[in-house]
């Protein structure tokens, strides 16, 4: 995948079910506080055998509810590319190709049509009540994206026996 591939539908959900391994228990008490004082943010580097991933964490400081957990694919020439991005509640989304608008927490996912058809990727999203918190959202999304930390490396999931 270059710079100018379009990743598709079906190679995403592969990239979002591989196994993915961090080093440690992400701390959220560890965030650090950005150069302009806005936000709290840390990134993570993840182990995956067949991708090269990292997750970014973003926390707004005068809204907490505002926050985006994303798993970013670096492709080649360091491209990156945001595949699952879990995000609270910082307003009103706007679905741009459908035109249906999102209140509250919300997931977006990398699509086909999104990278052909606007200039966000992953700009495509769905509502979600699984969370209601930064501490709700990042259990959700280890899950979700398969994640586990590197000591628990050989506890597989059911999954991976399918």
């Amino acid at each position: 995948m270059d710079s100018v591939t379009v990743i598709s539908d079906s190679e995403v959900e592969r990239m979002i079910s591989a196994p993915k391994f961090i080093e440690r228990a992400i701390d959220l008490s560890q965030l650090q506080l950005s150069e302009d004082g806005r936000f709290r943010l840390k990134r993570y580097k993840l182990e995956c055998g067949e991708y090269g991933f990292f997750v970014m964490i973003r926390q707004n400081t005068d809204r907490p509810d505002n926050f985006s957990i994303i798993l970013v694919y670096e492709g080649r020439g360091r491209r990156e590319v945001p595949v699952l991005r879990f995000n609270g509640n910082h307003g009103r989304h706007k679905n741009r190709i459908e035109g249906e608008t999102i209140d509250g927490p919300h997931i977006h996912k990398l699509t086909e049509r999104y990278q052909m058809e606007t200039t966000h990727p992953d700009g495509y999203a769905v509502a979600t009540s699984g969370y209601a918190d930064l501490k709700g959202a990042l259990d959700a999304f280890m899950k979700a994206a398969h994640i586990r930390v590197k000591s628990n490396k050989h506890n597989r999931t059911l999954e991976e026996f399918e």
